[in-house]
């Protein structure tokens, strides 16, 4: 009987972690809480290890609501415009990091060290590929024309085989220090997640 009863209580206790509500905020932080109240500026829930803290609506971008009721209010409240995230409530993750790396990465250079908050990593190979993006489009021209004779193409081609050499070069840096760029985050800062139970914040 103690055995039925001790499943039971593992059973219960997993299915509200499992059935908890899900919020999302603007720096793709997810995890799952009961929203306990909100007013106009904040937004309350209480964390699986039983902390309990206040979010800038500013900060949210999604609720999906399981175990408790929504409101057409939260919808009011939340909006698409992007602000800075200063809730730390979950760690970041060094997959999410690598598949942005990836994509969006292939197109926006930097994007797993977005993801990451290395903001001037970013930046950097951001700025590398705009910069491949114009030697190559300054170069393509010649380098696909047919050859005219007496003109030697040896140096356009250089340039645009540079300008790939750039481009690949810092789409494969994004996606290989990425993931460090996030153990790095995570081992600077201290998330409600880990907190002791039962706190407030």
């Amino acid at each position: 009987m103690k055995k039925i009863l001790g499943a039971v209580l593992i059973i219960f206790t997993l299915s509200a972690g499992l059935f908890a509500d899900t919020v999302i905020l603007k720096d793709e932080q997810r995890f799952e809480a009961d929203v306990i109240s909100f007013d106009t500026y904040y937004l309350t829930v209480k964390l699986p290890n039983g902390v309990q803290t206040s979010i800038p609506w500013g900060e949210v971008r999604y609720i999906k609501h399981t175990t408790t009721p929504s409101s057409w209010l939260e919808e009011e409240y939340m909006s698409a415009d992007d602000a800075e995230v200063s809730s730390l409530i979950t760690p970041l993750y060094k997959d999410d990091a690598f598949q942005k790396a990836i994509f969006p990465g292939l197109v926006l250079h930097g994007a797993g060290h977005f993801y990451a908050k290395d903001q001037n990593t970013g930046l950097s190979l951001l700025s590398a590929e705009i910069v491949s993006l114009i030697i190559m489009g300054l170069s393509v021209q010649q380098f696909f024309a047919p050859a005219e004779p007496g003109y030697d193409y040896g140096v356009t081609k250089a340039v645009f085989i540079s300008g790939i050499t750039i481009f690949s070069l810092s789409w494969i840096w994004d996606m290989i220090f990425a993931p460090q760029a996030v153990e790095k985050y995570n081992s600077e800062h201290e998330f409600l997640i880990n907190a002791l139970p039962g706190g407030n914040q």
